[in-house]
């Protein structure tokens, strides 16, 4: 049909038709009318450069389909995890407990008392139960809970070092994903960074000798996501606290929430308390299992001094984190099975579980390029850096890779996983059983067409 000949239809027209229709409930029908108006835009603009394009209804809707379902996968939505990384950052690190999810459920769809006081029928504080419980795990005097560490390690520079002088190690001037980088956050927070030691070395006579009477507080960076090996040398909490004068706090931004020893020998939580350790922070959804949260503890008067700041209420946690914090940290401290990190169930799982789990997705596929290999996998999320654990992954090889990769991602539930030396490996230990189906269906209609 010659475009002379058609007229383009109208939004309203598009908005009804029956391909279209069920992204109302997806995306909302006026988002979706957006998209709509954004596509016929770009058709005249077609026209305009080509005026014997062939254009009819049919083609519309398919270019409209195309950009509607585009801007359906920005919404959140589950995806399956096949990466061989546990607590993936971009695809939301630990998975919550569905049972501690299901019992806060009533909290947070009818009013509570966030910030009502029950007994002294007043206006209470939000979290000081919470806050209770955290330093029952941590064995800290006192604890503060708000909404990421970025923020926790910000505001404790921002309430006790302002206009002052941090020492910080070369090798600790860390960035982690997204451009977060400890100079200037040092810097946001009108600290003043004193260098201290070398990328490979750093003595307790660097730290001494730094010290001034500004000198505000000593901050030790965990490393994130990379390790320093070889000739290298730093001084330990221990160390740290016994030389550094009592005066100044030793503030440790552990960052993965590693309680003790049990799940790995760094310098967790535990460690840091009985190295006496005034302040430490870190992430209430990596290594410790629960929801994003940014956790605080130590001595009572540094965390009150915290939580007294001005920008401590623009980080606070609402109702619905608070809440699941406080079923988590309850569970844990009764030693309750629910309250095992995601890390440390996936780590305890039978190595034959696993493999068995590979098996059933490779079935009927040895044919079309899949294997059964040996794989390292990581706990990821910031936590225990070059460390690797045993496992088993699914190696796919195809003609073209790229094309299975993307298909597998644009399935109606996306399978993340990964492409290394050419070929596709897929990681069944993250995949829910409840999902196994639907990948190995995924897997079949891909592989198999």
């Amino acid at each position: 049909m010659s475009q002379n000949n058609f007229t383009l239809i109208q939004v309203h027209t598009a908005l009804e038709d029956e391909q279209i229709k069920p992204y109302h409930e997806i995306l909302s029908r006026a988002l979706v009318a957006d998209i709509i108006r954004e596509t016929l835009d770009e058709i005249r603009a077609l026209i305009k450069e080509n005026k014997d394009i062939l254009i009819d209804k049919d083609y519309i809707i398919d270019r409209c389909v195309a950009n509607i379902k585009f801007n359906a996968k920005k919404r959140s939505q589950v995806v399956i995890n096949a990466t061989g990384t546990l607590l993936h950052t971009n695809l939301g690190r630990s998975p919550l407990n569905e049972d501690i999810w299901d019992s806060v459920k009533d909290i947070n769809i009818y009013s509570s008392n966030l910030e009502y006081d029950i007994n002294k029928m007043k206006r209470g504080k939000r979290g000081s139960f919470l806050s209770i419980l955290m330093s029952k795990i941590t064995g800290f005097e006192s604890s503060l809970v708000l909404n990421n560490n970025a923020s926790a390690i910000f505001l404790i520079l921002k309430a006790l070092a302002e206009n002052k002088e941090v020492i910080v190690a070369r090798a600790e001037q860390v960035q982690v994903g997204g451009g977060f980088r400890i100079p200037d956050i040092l810097k946001e927070a009108g600290c003043k960074l004193i260098e201290v030691g070398t990328t490979n070395i750093t003595t307790i006579d660097d730290y001494l000798n730094a010290i001034t009477d500004n000198t505000a507080l000593v901050l030790k960076v965990h490393s994130s996501n990379f390790k320093i090996r070889g000739f290298c040398d730093f001084p330990s909490l221990e160390t740290l606290r016994k030389k550094i004068p009592a005066n100044i706090p030793i503030v440790f931004d552990e960052g993965a929430g590693i309680l003790d020893e049990s799940f790995c020998e760094e310098e967790h939580i535990s460690k840091a308390r009985k190295a006496g350790v005034d302040l430490i922070c870190f992430s209430g959804d990596k290594i410790l299992g629960s929801v994003q949260a940014g956790i605080i503890s130590g001595r009572t008067d540094l965390v009150e001094k915290i939580q007294k700041h001005q920008l401590a209420r623009a980080f606070r946690v609402g109702k619905t984190v608070l809440s699941i914090l406080e079923e988590f940290a309850i569970r844990k401290l009764n030693n309750h099975d629910s309250a095992l990190s995601y890390c440390e169930r996936m780590l305890k799982l039978d190595k034959k579980k696993v493999h068995s789990k590979a098996l059933r997705l490779s079935k009927g596929l040895k044919n079309y390029g899949v294997t059964i290999v040996p794989a390292l996998i990581e706990t990821g999320g910031g936590a225990m850096p070059d460390t690797y654990y045993d496992s088993f992954a699914l190696e796919i090889k195809h003609d073209d890779i790229k094309k299975v990769f993307k298909q597998m991602q644009n399935a109606s539930i996306a399978i993340v996983c990964k492409i290394k030396n050419d070929s596709i490996l897929l990681y069944p230990i993250t995949i829910d059983e409840k999902h196994m189906k639907y990948v190995k269906a995924t897997l079949d209609n891909i592989l198999m067409n």
